[in-house]
């Protein structure tokens, strides 16, 4: 288990000024309290209706809105849910109104954003949630200011970092609900929250009842009366200023038109002023008198990811939910980041036009994916499968992009010399195997009825071919697939596109020393015979050897892993973990008498399916012999079994010191939890998650679950790209390809757990041991959840040494080596441009790259990275194009601070202790050579 670290001291912050008696409190200031009612709607865009029915809902709730502001001008202001998108959705159904709309946000009498949509914090990317601010930004600006306020009423536990986003956008408030409470020290609703770069936001915290404390419910003055009494017994003791914040809304709640004369009533009690006021003005107050009075507050540091006494904190089952969500939103957001956005960029410098609009549309269908409703996995069937083409459509549009960006460089002409064109993604110079395709021209296809034309007989099958570097060098292949008889199109915008018949070779292509971010050529040569290759990678039927690692897979499937630089051995790796869950879409729960099945005692078959040379790989299948679901009881698992096979293709590159899986798994149980086990011999409790914006330390303790009456804490956590943990100067690092949850065993020390499967078949239920306090949400069967069908995973093993990981360098190159591949295109004919102009590489490797994308307001592109160590790195960005200018820049793309130029191509800065740094970048004019 893990919880925040909170700090009883008090120190000079720079939202107030000097500090007082830190035991200052306001039960003897001479001012009657204020409560501050906040009108709004917490508005779920998708949950357990689907979008376009809560839409329907939505516009009648706005209706109803505009009629209460047009009839009574005592109702002050409302509050629409913190985000955007909800101006989108209202204005594509009934566009007559939005101009109403406009009026009221621009006169002050409603707030917007300043999200774009309310978003899970730890199941998306830090980038994706600074565009949410970027986009949510945008969007408002069409119809008036955005909310100044970090309004997160929602999202179940809180970033390290999100002080440090939130300070981006010059916002120095934060209101949470989840995540924290209930704990001595966290009495209080008001408190300094400092992430781990030490910036500091003011922080409301939310009562026990959440966003919907102060929501009447009905129209008659002894309510108002009632809820008046309840709201200073609950709120009075927590406050440490006048002000109290009072919100009077719910889950897609309507606006109370009697309001105003409520507030009237209860303030006529004369124990308080109750005003109908906004998150802007409450914050406001609270900080003006916090100035005024030198008051003090208890610091929290970063993440907000406990508060199980307090309320429905964690709910940590939705980081895997539904995994195929988390895994396709994974691929999303890396496609557009690292790959659509870069080429992009050299596409635009090069002359190419209107694919912004474009990339800004991807971008919005992915955010709608978002939700914490929806990207947790915690909605009806039918919200999911929509998710799912909303990914599918970002995929698309990703594609579009790069082929179009692509083919602005080096178009592909139906006729010439063959090419393999190369892309690196990652921001340093860098060696991969990448996966090409190779093809050759066999026969045309006449498409349709057309009997003039006469078609020559295929060309044979060619006898063997080489790829050539641009300096004429031999590079070496492997084949993995061969297809005599496929078939290829050529696009042209001037014409039908050609069909032909091809002989089609997919290959492994060693690209050595690719520069970041740019591009190499390979030449397609015909040869007399199929060339044979050689490397330092060896492989037998159940062993794999490079110059860095042993792999050896035993009997039951399990690895044995020798460091062969250091000499550490790892043993008994890899072991498939299987119990049962009675619980829901919200929260995992074992059965009260569960049975857990592993792959200990499992009879794997291992054969060696690619001997080599770039890549060997063995295929390990076994099978787990399952109970098919839960008894009718749900109180423990059937007796009646199911078989569900597990293959995995275990893989060694030739120049790669880490083991790769791919594992797919059909599965045929219900209500269970698939997990693939790492039990790593390192004698420890701490782990260390790769999060947004940073790396996050936890440490793990066993509970006592009976002292946890709403929710008991969690043993697994969210993670990104990977999970480190290490003893003395051993270390290892699991990294995952969209797998956000693990468990390092509190009863096993340095058995790290990955989940891959998390099946269940209700989105809330009532009996959950681990929920004892209830229903999280409806009670609704959502079968879906079960998973069923074949799935497949990916994650590496990347050993290295405790020294390594602290600096991080070399532990991050590992990491960008596994999540970014290269990106190989068949090309016909030669580039449009000199390709040697394109690159860029960020030193030292230490620094993690977050994007490099187009500014938003279209004047340069913006660099993004940070640094995850306690010690400050100097930072130096290369570029192989000549910079016209660079400069510090916020967040929120404000510039703050020019930067030196050397050589015309270089750039260096200082970039501090777990910071956040963005350069704005504008490029000289297009590259010669280009057209126009």
């Amino acid at each position: 288990m893990c919880k925040q670290n909170i700090k009883p001291v008090f120190k000079k912050q720079y939202i107030f000024d000097h500090a007082k008696d830190p035991h200052l409190q306001t039960d003897w200031l001479p001012v009657k309290p204020v409560y501050h009612f906040i009108s709004h709607s917490h508005w779920d865009r998708e949950w357990y209706k689907t979008f376009e029915t809560f839409r329907l809902d939505l516009v009648d709730m706005i209706n109803a809105l505009l009629e209460i502001f047009a009839a009574d001008p005592d109702y002050k202001h409302f509050t629409l849910d913190g985000q955007t998108i909800v101006l989108e959705d209202y204005a594509a159904i009934l566009p007559q109104r939005a101009a109403e709309l406009q009026q009221l946000i621009q006169a002050g009498k409603i707030s917007i954003g300043p999200w774009y949509i309310l978003p899970d914090e730890y199941l998306v990317s830090g980038e994706s949630t600074v565009r949410n601010l970027l986009i949510g930004k945008k969007v408002g600006a069409a119809y008036g200011p955005v909310m100044p306020v970090g309004y997160i009423p929602d999202s179940f536990s809180h970033l390290a970092m999100m002080p440090a986003i939130l300070r981006g956008f010059e916002m120095d408030t934060a209101i949470v609900y989840r995540g924290f409470g209930g704990e001595p020290g966290q009495e209080k609703s008001e408190y300094r929250w400092v992430a781990p770069d030490g910036s500091e936001v003011l922080m409301i915290h939310l009562p026990p009842n959440g966003y919907g404390d102060a929501y009447l419910g009905e129209n008659d003055d002894k309510a108002f009366r009632r809820k008046a009494r309840e709201l200073k017994e609950i709120l009075d003791p927590r406050a440490t200023t006048p002000h109290r914040l009072c919100m009077n809304g719910g889950d897609h709640h309507f606006p109370e038109p009697y309001l105003p004369r409520a507030l009237r009533v209860m303030t006529a009690l004369g124990e308080g002023e109750f005003i109908h006021s906004s998150i802007p003005a409450y914050v406001e107050a609270v900080k003006q008198h916090l100035r005024e009075h030198q008051i003090a507050l208890r610091q929290v540091e970063g993440e907000l990811h406990w508060g199980f006494r307090y309320a429905f904190a964690v709910q940590s089952g939705v980081n895997s939910s539904r995994m195929y969500l988390k895994q396709a939103n994974h691929a999303a957001e890396k496609m557009l980041t690292r790959y659509v956005e870069p080429l992009v960029m050299w596409a635009t410098w090069a002359g190419r036009q209107h694919l912004f609009p474009m990339l800004a549309h991807g971008w919005k269908l992915l955010l709608q994916n978002h939700p914490h409703d929806s990207i947790c996995g915690c909605s009806i069937d039918a919200v999911h499968r929509e998710m799912m083409t909303r990914f599918e459509k970002v995929q698309q549009v990703g594609e579009a992009i790069i082929d179009k960006s692509v083919r602005h460089l080096h178009p592909d002409a139906w006729e010439g010399s063959e090419s393999v064109l190369v892309f690196n993604p990652q921001m340093r110079n860098a060696s991969q195997v990448v996966a090409a395709p190779v093809e050759f021209f066999r026969q045309k296809i006449v498409v349709g009825l057309n009997p003039t034309v006469r078609v020559k007989k295929p060309l044979p099958l060619i006898a063997g071919f080489c790829l050539r570097d641009e300096n004429g060098n031999e590079v070496p292949y492997q084949v993995v697939q061969h297809e005599p008889e496929g078939h290829g199109l050529r696009y042209s915008d001037y014409s039908y596109p050609s069909k032909r018949l091809t002989e089609r070779f997919h290959v492994l292509l060693d690209a050595a020393q690719l520069p970041g971010l740019g591009f190499a050529r390979y030449r397609v040569e015909a040869r007399e015979r199929m060339p044979v290759y050689h490397s330092s990678l060896r492989a037998q039927d159940n062993v794999l050897e490079n110059d860095f690692l042993r792999v050896e897979v035993q009997a039951n499937g399990t690895l044995n892993l020798q460091d062969k630089r250091t000499g550490e051995q790892f043993s008994g790796l890899h072991v498939f973990e299987d119990g049962g869950d009675a619980g829901d879409e919200y929260n995992y729960s074992y059965p009260r008498k569960d049975a857990v099945f592993t792959s200990h005692d499992a009879a794997a078959t291992v054969a060696l399916v690619e001997p080599g040379p770039l890549r060997a790989t063995l295929a390990i299948a076994l099978t787990l012999s399952l109970p098919e679901g839960l008894t009718e009881s749900r109180r423990s698992r059937a007796r009646r079994r199911v078989h569900l096979p597990i293959r995995t293709r275990v893989s060694l590159y030739h120049n790669q010191p880490w083991v790769e899986f791919h594992t797919t798994v059909e599965n045929t149980a219900k209500d269970h939890r698939l997990r693939v086990l790492f039990p790593t011999g390192l004698r420890t409790n701490i782990s260390y998650a790769d999060s947004q914006f940073g790396l996050t330390r936890r440490e793990h303790h066993a509970v006592n679950p009976a002292e946890y009456k709403i929710e008991v804490p969690t043993a697994v956590h969210p993670m990104q790209r990977g999970v480190t943990i290490l003893e003395g100067e051993r270390g290892l690092t699991i990294a995952t390809a969209g797998l956000p949850e693990y468990e390092l065993k509190a009863q096993e020390p340095g058995t790290l757990a990955i989940t891959l499967l998390r099946c269940v078949a209700r989105l809330s239920g009532g009996d959950l041991l681990t929920r004892p306090g209830g229903e999280a949400g409806w009670i609704t069967d959502t079968p879906e959840a079960q998973c069923p069908g074949v799935h497949t995973f990916r994650y590496a093993i990347i050993p290295h040494t405790a020294r390594q990981f602290e600096a991080y360098g070399y532990v991050n190159e590992q990491l960008e080596s596994f999540h970014l591949p290269f990106l190989a295109m068949r090309r016909g004919g030669d580039p449009a441009v000199d390709l040697a102009q394109f690159g860029m590489a960020l030193s030292p490797s230490a620094l993690v790259v977050s994007a490099c994308k187009p500014a938003e307001d279209g004047q340069g592109f913006i660099l993004r990275l940070y640094n995850p160590t306690a010690a400050s790195v100097p930072g130096e960005l290369a570029s192989a194009c000549a910079l016209r200018s660079a400069c510090l820049t916020q967040l929120n793309e404000r510039d703050v601070q020019e930067l030196q130029i050397e050589e015309g191509k270089r750039v260096r800065f200082e970039v501090g202790p777990r910071q956040i740094l963005s350069l704005r970048l504008k490029l000289v004019v297009a590259p010669s050579g280009t057209r126009p």
